[in-house]
């Protein structure tokens, strides 16, 4: 008697080839949700730690802009800066006598590159967790806005709508190592709340 043709038989081996089918798509299931459980991850730890190292390059940005010590080394490289970028302006008489306006421009570029580096890297962390994070970062991007502000008036007193002193406080780190101004409080207070957002994003 040929038992494969028998119905008992097609009938256990119909259920272990569907029990072995079923179990492998299980399988294949589980591990496709593993695997984009560690892409996300992975994706997730790249994104914060991007966005939290640009947040600091930002902040270091702002302390060089802020340094109240200009060198004429820093002073020559600025003049010779702006000679590269304008050169239909490089044989401008007056330039040395606007030297600080060129250091502040040079310095200022750090700012911008720091900044536009943060933004790319904050849409990624919006698109992973929402617009929170937009709410988050918005109190550092005041205090670039405000510093920037301050330093134009600074340098242009004709457009001035704040007093000389205050000022004077925001575009000079008038701090020291024991205690921070009250700009750079404000600036690591920001940044605070952005880093211990992104810690909490990736426990």
């Amino acid at each position: 008697m040929d038992l494969t043709t028998q119905p008992l038989y097609l009938f256990i081996k119909d259920l272990v080839t569907f029990l072995l089918t079923t179990t492998g798509i299980v399988i294949a299931g589980i591990g496709l949700s593993t695997w984009r459980k560690n892409i996300k991850g992975t994706k997730e730890f790249e994104t914060a730690y991007n966005l939290h190292y640009s947040v600091l390059r930002l902040r270091d940005a702002i302390k060089h802009v802020r340094n109240p010590a200009i060198w004429n080394a820093e002073n020559y490289k600025a003049i010779q800066h702006f000679k590269n970028k304008y050169p239909d302006k490089a044989n401008n008489k007056d330039l040395e006598k606007n030297s600080n306006v060129f250091v502040y421009e040079m310095r200022w570029e750090e700012i911008t590159n720091a900044y536009t580096e943060m933004e790319s890297y904050l849409l990624a962390a919006e698109v992973l967790w929402g617009p929170e994070i937009l709410e988050k970062i918005k109190n550092l991007k005041k205090k670039v806005a405000e510093l920037n502000v301050a330093l134009v008036q600074y340098l242009n007193p004709d457009q001035r709508t704040r007093r000389h002193d205050e000022l004077f406080k925001i575009v000079y780190d008038v701090g020291n190592e024991d205690e921070k101004d009250a700009f750079s409080q404000e600036v690591s207070k920001a940044i605070e709340v952005i880093a211990n957002y992104i810690k909490q994003k990736i426990k």
